[in-house]
C-alpha cells in the first residue's frame, strides 16, 4: 500500500506543467494585442467619424464662403464702389466659418493620419495669407492696378487645398465599402467649385455689361465641366442623396440655369455700326442680366452644395457602422479570450492549491518555530534553564511527502536544527564568558578593597608630606581600578556593592564622580543644583557621571577645562558636561545616542577599536533609573553630555541653601566632614566652618599668613600653594604639620559617600585663568562627642587642674574652618577656655642623613579647652603633697591618658577593618 502511494505521488515538476502558465500567459498575451489592435483601431474610426459629422457641414459652408468672397473680389475690382459694401460682406462671412471650421478640425488631428494632418497644414497656411492677398486687392484698386488672373489664382487655390483635405479624409477609411462615398462627397464639392469658377468668370461681364470672348471661352468650358461630373456622379450617390440630385434636375432654378447658361455660351458675336462715325464694333452685351443669373444659381450652388454634405454624412454614418463593427468584433474577441484565460487560470488554480497548501503548511512551522519557539528557547538559555531540542524543536518532515517540497522540509529541518544547536552553545559560551567576567571583576573588587584598606592604614601611620602625598596619589588610582573592576559587573547584568539608604546631596555625588575620574583636576565644577538623590540611586549616578567626565579628560587637549554643572528643570535635574576635544562625526553622535537610548545586550564580539565599554556601562546604568543621556556637539567644537535625572530619583524638596554657598551660584567647598548627609550639625558655640570664608588670613606651613582673598582656600580649594607644589602645606592643612599624623575619621570609612567616594581624590576646584589644581584629598576629623569627655570633666572638676599633658609641636597652623571639635562644647555660662600654651621651638624637619625627622610631642597643644584649664569652683581642701607624689601622679595621668587615646584609636581601626570585610563578602 505504502509502495502504491508513493508510485501515485508525482514530481514537483509535473504539478507544475500542469498549471499550463505557458498557455495562459499566451492568452493574455493575445487577448493584450488583439484587444489592443481592435480596440484601439475601433475607437479611432469612431472618433474620426464623430468628428467628421461634426465638421462636415461647417466645412462645406466656409468653402461656399470662399467662393461667394472670389466672385466679390472680381466684382470689386471691376467696379469698386458699387461692390465695397458685398466685398466686406463676404470677406467676414468667410473668415467667421473658415476660422471656426479650422479650429474645430485641429481637435481632431491628433487622431487623424499623417496625410490628412498634412493637408490640413496646407489649408490652413494657405488661409493665413488671406489678409495678406486682401490688403494687396484693396491697394491695386486704389492704384488701378487690379488683377483679376491674380484673384482667381489665390481663391482657387485656396478651394483646391479645401477639396484636397476632403479627398485625403475619404481616402483613409478603414472600409472598403466607406471609401466610394466618401469620394463622391469630395467630387460633388468639386462640382460646387466649377460651378463657383463659372460664375466669378462672367462677374466682371455683369460689372461692366460686357463680356469678352475669352471669358465666354472660360465660361463655357466650366459649366461643360460641372455638367459632365454631375452626370457620372449620380450612380455613386446613396439612395438619399440619388433622391435629392433628381429632385434638383427636376426643378425649375435647374432648368433656368441650364438656359442661362447655354444663352451665354452660345451667344453670338454681331457687329453694330455707329451712325455717327459709321465704324463697325463687335456686340459684347450679355445675354442675361446679374439679377436673372443670380435667381437661378444660388439655389442651384447651395442644393449642390447640400448634396455633397449629404453624401459626406452617408460616407461617415458608413465608415460608423464599420467602427461599431470594429469595437464590438474587439469586444466580442476581448472576452472570448477572457474567457478561456480564466478557464486555464482557474485549472492552474486547482492544480497547484495542493502544493500551496503544503507550502503554507511549511511556512507555518517554520514562522512557528523562528518567531515563537526559538526566542523562547534563547529567553530560557538566557535564564540558564536546560533546554531539550528534541522536545523543543516541531517536525517539519512529518507532514510533508516525499517529494520535492519533502526534500526542501527535510534540508531547512536539518539547517535549522544545527542553528538552533549553534546558537545554544553560542548562549552557553556567552554564559561561560559572562561568569568568567563576573569572576575576574569579584577578584579584581576585592583585591582592590584590600589594596584600599591598606593604603588607608599607610595614609594613618605615614607621617612624612612626600610619602603621604605619593600614597593619595596610589589611592586614586586603586579608587579607578574599583570602578573599572565595577564596570565588569553592570556589564555581566549584577550591581555593584556599594550602595546608600540615606539621600545625599548632589554637590557631594558630583564630587564623588570627579573624584573617580582620571585627570579630575581639569575639571571646573560651576553652578550645582540644590538636590538630593535617593540612596539606591547614588553609587550608579556617581558612576554614570564619572564615565562620562573621564571620557571628557580623555578626549580634549590636556591644557583645557571640563565643565561639570547642573540645573533644576521640571522633568528632573540637569547635568551638563561639556569638553573642548575634537568632537565626534553626525552618524557618531547618532550611533552614541542609539546605544544609550536603547542599551543592547552586551556581547564582546561586538567589541571594535572604536567601541569604548564606557558608553555599554552608561547606557545600562541610565536603563536602570530611567536617567536621559544625550550627546551633542559643543559650541567650543567638543562634545557636549546632557544627562537628565528624573524626578523618580531626588529625594524630597530642594535644598535649602547652606552654609559656603553664595547666593550667585558659586559654590564654595565645604569640609568634607561637614557636608555629608550623615553629619550632626555643629555645636551653637563653635562658629560656622565659614565664619573664616573670605577675607580671613590663615598661618600657612612655613609660619607666614596665607590671604584668602576670594573664599577659595576658606572653602577648602587648594590655592597657588597646593599640596603637590608643597607637601608641608598640604600636611599643615590636614591638621597635622610637618611631623603629624594624619587623622582618620570612622566617618571617612569605606561605605560612606566621603570616605568609600572621595578618598580616591578630592574634587576639582582650579580654575582656568590662574592654573591653579586641586589639592588631594584631605583626612578630617568629623565632629562628634567622645564617649571619655564628661568623665574628664567630672575628673577635672573634682581635681585641681594637673600639669600640662604632653601635646603635638605646632608646626603649622590648621584653618578654622578644617578643625572640628573632638570633646565637647563647655557649656555657654562656663569660662572661656585660656590659651593654649606656646609652641616650642620649631626643630629641624629633617635629620643630618636627610631624612624626615620624628614627630616630636608637644605637651597639650591638641587638648581639648575643657581640660586645659581649672574649673572655676574651689577646690576641696586636700591634705599636703610631695613633690614627688605630684611628679608620679602626673606621670601616671600622662600614662594613662595615653593608654586611653591608643586603645580608642585600636578599637575605631578595627570597627573599620570589619566593616570593609562585611563589604567585601557581600560584593564577592
Amino acid at each position: 500500500m505504502q509502495a502504491a502511494k508513493e508510485q501515485r505521488v508525482h514530481g514537483i515538476g509535473t504539478r507544475l506543467r500542469r498549471i499550463v502558465l505557458a498557455p495562459t500567459a499566451a492568452l493574455i498575451a493575445l487577448w493584450l494585442v488583439v484587444t489592443g489592435y481592435l480596440g484601439y483601431g475601433a475607437v479611432l474610426q469612431y472618433a474620426l467619424v464623430q468628428g467628421n459629422k461634426e465638421l462636415l457641414t461647417p466645412s462645406a459652408v466656409a468653402l461656399t464662403a470662399v467662393m461667394d468672397e472670389r466672385t466679390a473680389t472680381i466684382s470689386f475690382l471691376e467696379n469698386p464702389d458699387g461692390h465695397r459694401n458685398e466685398l466686406r460682406q463676404a470677406r467676414e462671412t468667410s473668415d467667421e466659418q473658415m476660422s471656426g471650421f479650422l479650429d474645430k478640425f485641429k481637435d481632431v488631428l491628433p487622431y487623424s493620419p499623417e496625410s490628412v494632418q498634412k493637408r490640413l497644414h496646407d489649408l490652413d497656411e494657405q488661409f493665413a495669407q488671406i489678409d495678406d492677398f486682401r490688403g494687396h486687392v484693396d491697394d491695386d484698386v486704389r492704384n488701378g492696378e487690379g488683377s483679376r488672373a491674380a484673384v482667381l489664382e489665390y481663391y482657387n487655390t485656396l478651394t483646391e487645398a479645401g477639396a484636397d483635405l476632403y479627398e485625403e479624409v475619404g481616402r483613409n477609411g478603414h472600409a472598403a465599402e466607406t471609401v466610394g462615398p466618401g469620394l463622391t462627397a469630395v467630387y460633388t464639392f468639386r462640382v460646387v467649385d466649377t460651378l463657383g469658377q463659372a460664375d466669378a468668370q462672367i462677374a466682371r461681364a455683369f460689372a461692366t455689361g460686357e463680356l469678352s470672348r475669352e471669358d465666354q471661352v472660360e465660361f463655357t468650358r466650366f459649366v461643360g465641366s460641372y455638367r459632365g461630373m454631375v452626370e457620372s456622379l449620380h450612380e455613386y450617390y446613396g439612395p438619399e442623396t440619388t433622391e435629392s440630385l433628381q429632385e434638383l434636375r427636376r426643378s425649375e432654378e435647374w432648368e433656368q440655369l441650364r438656359r442661362f447658361e447655354d444663352k451665354i455660351s452660345e451667344r453670338p458675336i454681331a457687329d453694330t455700326t455707329d451712325p455717327v462715325t459709321g465704324a463697325a464694333s463687335p456686340d459684347l452685351s450679355m445675354p442675361v442680366t446679374a439679377e436673372e443669373w443670380h435667381a437661378a444659381y444660388d439655389p442651384v450652388k447651395a442644393a449642390l452644395t447640400d448634396i455633397g454634405a449629404d453624401q459626406a454624412l452617408y460616407s461617415s454614418e458608413l465608415q460608423a457602422g464599420v467602427a461599431v463593427r470594429s469595437i464590438t468584433y474587439a469586444v466580442a474577441g476581448s472576452i472570448s479570450i477572457a474567457v478561456l484565460s480564466i478557464l486555464a487560470f482557474g485549472y492552474a488554480r486547482r492544480a497547484a492549491e495542493s502544493l500551496i497548501q503544503r507550502l503554507n503548511r511549511l511556512r507555518d512551522d517554520t514562522r512557528d518555530l523562528s518567531e515563537v519557539k526559538l526566542p523562547g528557547i534563547m529567553r530560557r538559555l538566557t535564564r540558564h534553564e536546560p533546554v531539550d531540542l528534541d522536545s523543543e524543536l516541531p517536525d517539519l518532515v512529518s507532514r510533508q511527502e516525499n517529494d520535492e517540497i519533502g526534500q526542501v522540509a527535510r534540508s531547512f529541518d536539518t539547517a535549522q536544527r544545527t542553528a538552533v544547536q549553534a546558537a545554544v552553545r553560542q548562549a552557553e559560551l556567552r554564559q561561560g564568558v559572562n561568569r568568567v567576567f563576573l569572576n575576574i571583576a569579584h577578584r579584581s573588587q576585592t583585591l582592590v578593597h584590600r589594596q584600599l584598606r591598606l593604603l588607608d592604614k599607610m595614609e594613618h601611620e605615614q607621617e612624612d608630606p612626600e610619602h603621604l602625598t605619593e600614597l593619595f596619589k596610589l589611592d586614586h588610582l586603586a579608587t579607578r581600578a574599583r570602578r573599572n573592576a565595577e564596570n565588569l559587573l553592570i556589564l555581566g547584568g549584577e550591581t555593584p556593592g556599594r550602595t546608600w539608604h540615606r539621600p545625599m546631596p548632589l554637590i557631594d555625588v558630583l564630587r564623588g564622580a570627579i573624584s573617580e575620574s582620571g585627570d579630575y583636576t581639569r575639571v571646573d565644577r560651576q553652578h550645582i543644583a540644590r538636590v538630593q538623590l535617593k540612596g539606591p540611586a547614588v553609587a550608579d549616578v556617581i558612576h554614570l557621571v564619572a564615565e562620562l567626565v573621564d571620557n571628557a579628560t580623555t578626549f580634549s587637549p590636556p591644557h583645557t577645562q571640563v565643565r561639570l554643572s547642573s540645573d533644576q528643570v521640571p522633568n528632573g535635574v540637569v547635568i551638563e558636561i561639556e569638553d573642548r576635544g575634537l568632537g565626534m562625526r553626525e552618524d557618531e553622535f547618532e550611533a552614541a545616542n542609539e546605544l544609550l537610548a536603547n542599551p543592547p545586550e552586551f556581547d564582546v564580539m561586538r567589541l571594535n577599536e572604536k567601541m569604548r565599554l564606557g558608553l555599554f556601562v552608561v547606557s545600562r546604568l541610565a536603563h536602570r533609573h530611567d536617567i536621559k543621556v544625550q550627546l551633542r556637539s559643543s559650541p567650543y567644537g567638543g562634545v557636549q553630555a546632557i544627562v537628565l535625572l528624573p524626578t523618580a530619583v531626588i529625594a524630597g524638596d530642594p535644598l535649602a541653601l547652606p552654609q559656603g554657598v553664595e547666593s550667585t551660584g558659586e559654590q564654595r567647598i565645604l569640609p568634607a566632614a561637614t557636608e555629608t548627609a550623615e553629619q550632626d550639625p555643629p555645636p551653637a558655640e563653635l562658629p560656622s566652618p565659614s565664619a573664616e570664608g573670605e577675607g580671613s588670613s590663615a598661618p600657612d606651613a612655613s609660619g607666614g599668613l596665607r590671604r584668602c582673598t576670594d573664599g577659595r582656600d576658606g572653602s577648602g580649594t587648594a590655592g597657588d600653594d597646593d599640596i603637590e607644589s608643597d607637601p608641608t602645606a598640604r600636611a599643615a592643612r590636614n591638621g597635622s604639620g610637618a611631623a603629624a599624623k594624619p587623622e582618620k575619621d570612622p566617618a571617612l570609612a569605606p561605605g560612606t559617600l566621603t570616605g568609600d567616594v572621595l578618598a580616591g581624590a578630592p574634587p576639582a576646584t582650579g580654575t582656568a585663568d590662574t592654573g591653579e589644581r586641586p589639592a588631594l584629598p584631605r583626612r578630617e576629623p568629623r565632629p562628634g562627642v567622645w564617649k571619655g569627655a564628661d568623665e574628664l570633666r567630672r575628673h577635672s572638676q573634682d581635681r585641681p587642674a594637673p600639669p600640662q599633658l604632653p601635646r603635638r609641636r605646632d608646626t603649622a597652623s590648621r584653618p578654622a574652618q578644617d578643625a572640628s571639635p573632638v570633646f565637647p562644647v563647655p557649656p555657654a555660662d562656663a569660662p572661656p577656655p585660656t590659651d593654649p600654651p606656646t609652641a616650642a621651638k620649631e626643630e629641624p624637619t629633617t635629620t643630618e642623613d636627610g631624612r624626615p625627622a620624628l614627630p616630636r610631642r608637644t605637651p597639650q597643644v591638641n587638648l581639648a579647652p575643657q581640660l586645659s584649664e581649672a574649673p572655676e569652683a574651689t577646690p576641696a581642701p586636700a591634705r599636703p603633697r610631695t613633690t614627688e607624689q605630684d611628679e608620679d601622679r602626673s606621670a601616671r595621668l600622662r600614662r594613662n591618658m595615653a593608654a586611653f587615646q591608643k586603645g580608642t584609636e585600636q578599637g575605631r581601626l578595627e570597627a573599620k577593618q570589619r566593616q570593609h570585610d562585611s563589604e567585601s563578602e557581600k560584593d564577592t
